[in-house]
């Protein structure tokens, strides 16, 4: 039965490792704390019993591209599902509370913030709500990496509620002690304990230590050059950032910086341009992540080692949501433990401003501490980098670990100064074991889109339920109708377009770049055009 209705609403034949369970838990009326990876797939885990309830669903959420990327993905699979934030009017908002009135509205996102408000308060004291799904839950915990004060309050606003509901907690990044305190917080009554999938194998870990600043951005500008796709690289300082990005950019290279320091606008219109694969490079401070939700992102650089495992497995999980291999590099310098060091001891300062008593600034900054010391093990690691990562997060998997993962640069004896990172570099005696593929055979990610494509969905739908750019879901579908599929191109290509393509081709005399044939074209003819006219010609 679930497989089947996860087949309806998702598109999936099954389950990925330690979903059905959940939502099993979820289904038969269980709290449940769910500690699963960036990329495990988490959010099936509450939308799916919620859609299959009688009742409304509310997911508390962080951030607000967080939420508008999940809803949208919702609705375009024709589920039922709002979000109301403050990047809304008031118009907006009014006009989704009453649609929530109305019984229109399976699921609700929100951020706790939003139960300061006391209209919003008294509509959720009147609702009789099956699911509250609290994604991000390490932020209830003031030992996690990420708290945030109004996450504290989430346990009182469940008593507004005549009924209580079942309350789920999510996060990617718990330890055992930050999974207690969630416990603790959100005042869940005996829940049942998922950690699951903290291995994703598609993830390659590499690390190289000592460098100096100038050979960092070098190096990051190497390692990116030399991979396909677009990535994340992550810098500890806003100034850093800049920098960085404007190196890359002198080096031929598309890359944007994002902080918090810039303006939301701007935020997100980077945000949205990286989505588009408008840049091969966002170079960012920890304020770009948790509200990302682009499938294909094939590489995260840390130029800079972050304070804790759980920042960096949360920032590393990035890559590789699609599930194919992607690269998570950290390039350290032996001036960042002095960073993070000033950090810590300016957020004892701000403690005690705060009012905070000696011994509770005193456990916080010991914590801060121990964390930033198990990142220090992890950069001078001699062992399996992997297994440290799963046995920090209580992955159970680690009993049945060999101690060389065939993934992390170490279990490979990479040399840094003998070659450079590529898709090849990890993976040369797979490739020699690859089957070649009949004629018109597709697989992976393109598959996907493919599938949806067959089922009615348009390629923005698509692209909205995939997390991909609309132009890599064309991509895949140009590909697939290479390989021939029934992509109607006629749709997105008309004949007076393709006409004009054929005249630049034959101009330019090569296919062997995209873009000086765009430069012969009118600007409004897009890329994706073009690959289509060239794969209507091989086709034919």
């Amino acid at each position: 039965m679930l497989e089947s209705s996860l087949k309806k609403y998702f598109n999936f034949s099954q389950f990925r490792a330690g979903q059905k369970e959940i939502v099993e838990s979820i289904l038969a009326g269980r709290d449940v704390v769910a500690l699963m990876p960036t990329g495990g797939g988490k959010s099936l885990c509450f939308q799916l019993p919620a859609i299959l309830s009688e009742g409304i669903s509310i997911v508390i959420s962080p951030l607000i591209a967080l939420m508008q990327d999940q809803v949208d993905g919702l609705v375009a699979r024709g589920i039922s599902a709002t979000y109301i934030n403050s990047a809304l009017s008031f118009e907006e908002i009014d006009q989704r509370l009453a649609d929530i009135k109305a019984g229109k509205i399976k699921i609700i996102y929100i951020a706790p913030e939003r139960f300061g408000n006391y209209q919003f308060q008294k509509l959720f004291s009147q609702l009789e709500v099956f699911l509250l799904a609290v994604d991000e839950a390490h932020c209830v915990s003031q030992w996690g990496h990420d708290f945030r004060p109004d996450y504290l309050n989430v346990k009182q606003y469940i008593s507004l509620l005549a009924k209580r509901p079942i309350v789920a907690a999510f996060t990617a990044t718990a330890t055992p002690e930050v999974k207690e305190d969630i416990i603790e917080r959100l005042a869940l009554r005996e829940p049942d304990v998922f950690v699951r999938g903290f291995d994703r194998p598609n993830l390659k870990f590499f690390v190289r230590e000592n460098l100096k600043k100038k050979e960092r951005a070098s190096e990051a500008l190497r390692i990116a050059k030399s991979i396909k796709g677009s990535g994340i690289i992550y810098a500890i300082t806003r100034k850093e950032t800049e920098e960085l990005a404007k190196f890359f950019k002198a080096q031929g290279i598309n890359a944007a910086a994002y902080h918090a320091g810039m303006a939301g606008e701007k935020r997100a219109k980077i945000q949205n341009d990286f989505m588009e694969n408008k840049f091969k490079v966002i170079v960012a401070t920890i304020a770009f992540g948790m509200g990302v939700d682009k499938a294909d992102i094939r590489f995260v650089i840390h130029v800079g080692m972050p304070s804790s495992p759980e920042g960096y497995y949360q920032e590393a999980g990035r890559a590789g949501r699609d599930g194919e291999q992607a690269f998570c590099i950290l390039l350290h310098s032996k001036s960042d433990a002095s960073l993070h060091n000033f950090f810590i001891m300016t957020s004892k300062g701000e403690m005690q401003a705060q009012g905070k008593s000696w011994e509770d600034s005193r456990r916080v900054i010991d914590v801060k501490y121990a964390k930033l010391n198990k990142m220090k093990e992890y950069v001078g690691l001699q062992t399996c980098r992997r297994l440290l990562l799963l046995e920090y997060f209580g992955d159970p998997a680690v009993v049945d670990h060999s101690g060389n993962c065939g993934g992390c640069d170490v279990c490979l004896s990479y040399k840094w100064d003998k070659s450079n990172i590529s898709e090849s570099d990890t993976d040369k005696k797979t490739a020699k074991r690859k089957i070649k593929r009949a004629p018109g055979e597709i697989f992976g990610t393109v598959l996907e889109t493919a599938e949806l494509y067959k089922q009615g969905y348009a390629p923005s739908a698509i692209a909205k339920i995939r997390s991909l750019g609309v132009s890599t879901i064309f991509n895949h579908l140009v590909e697939w109708y290479e390989s021939g599929g029934d992509f109607r191109i006629e749709e997105f290509l008309d004949s007076k377009t393709e006409s004009l393509i054929s005249k630049a081709i034959e101009k330019v005399g090569s296919l062997e770049k995209l873009s000086p044939i765009k430069k012969e074209l009118p600007v409004e003819i897009s890329y994706e055009q073009i690959r289509m006219a060239i794969a209507k010609r091989n086709r034919r």
